[in-house]
């Protein structure tokens, strides 16, 4: 497990590295409440279903019951709102809200995974029978940071092309004959 948590802190360190470089404080305000949601939301819907379709045998089946995955479009709703506490977060630390934002997202890896170690007993799971909660707390944190890099860098990404369309800067309209 050491290998994954150095693995993991490295890739979090490059992913906060070029956040920090890509999105500065200007940019990070530019970013609506609304662009930061649904980012967020549909990133973490999407990703639910890959998980869930990718890593059902061995991993979720052993703790979500089937009939429970309709549900995952509640997905969407829980990360809307999380982000959003995120953000409002990151605007009041002091330096970069961008860096802030990508470590308050590992934080917020805590509650989830002490859900899952402690009620609905994920070590007990082949896979990860043998790992001690504080191997995967460790662990959550780094992938976490990544995952909510990834959700900035996509809602500055979204923005921009939301922004050059509304000023009719991508996919112009060929002039006419």
């Amino acid at each position: 497990m050491i290998i994954s948590i150095l693995v993991a802190a490295f890739l979090a360190v490059l992913s906060v590295l070029w956040v920090v470089w890509k999105i500065d404080q200007g940019r990070f305000l530019s970013l609506s409440w609304l662009q930061t949601g649904l980012t967020a939301g549909s990133f973490w819907l999407l990703f639910s279903i890959g998980l869930t379709v990718f890593y059902w045998k061995s991993y979720y089946e052993y703790f979500v019951p089937r009939s429970l995955l309709w549900l995952r479009p509640l997905t969407f709703v829980i990360y809307f709102l999380v982000a959003l506490g995120i953000r409002w977060l990151a605007l009041h630390f002091p330096g970069r809200s961008s860096l802030a934002f990508c470590l308050l997202g590992g934080l917020e890896s805590i509650p989830e995974h002490a859900l899952g170690i402690y009620r609905m007993h994920i070590l007990e799971i082949p896979i990860l029978q043998g790992i001690r909660p504080h191997e995967i707390f460790i662990f959550a944190f780094f992938e976490y940071v990544i995952y909510w890099a990834i959700v900035l860098t996509l809602a500055v990404w979204v923005g921009g092309l939301w922004t050059k369309k509304r000023r009719g800067m991508v996919n112009p309209a060929p002039p006419q004959p």
